[in-house]
């Protein structure tokens, strides 16, 4: 895990893990110029959809949210 400040938040201090397979999809999508898929992190806090690229909080976004 990595820790990094969080936009989705409030910019705290939050844990991010790696990507999962599909998550990686839905990014390689939606980020297809310069795309390291080991780069880029999930926050791992319950019910954040934000991922982000490691050092570049700016790089980033959010995952759609869960069909109910």
């Amino acid at each position: 895990m990595v820790s990094m400040r969080c936009t989705n938040c409030g910019g705290t201090l939050q844990e991010f893990r790696a990507l999962t397979g599909e998550e990686q999809k839905f990014v390689r999508e939606h980020k297809p110029r310069h795309t390291r898929l080991g780069s880029y992190f999930r926050c791992d806090r319950e019910g954040c959809l934000r991922y982000q690229r490691r050092g570049d909080q700016n790089d980033g976004g959010s995952f759609p949210e869960p069909e109910k």
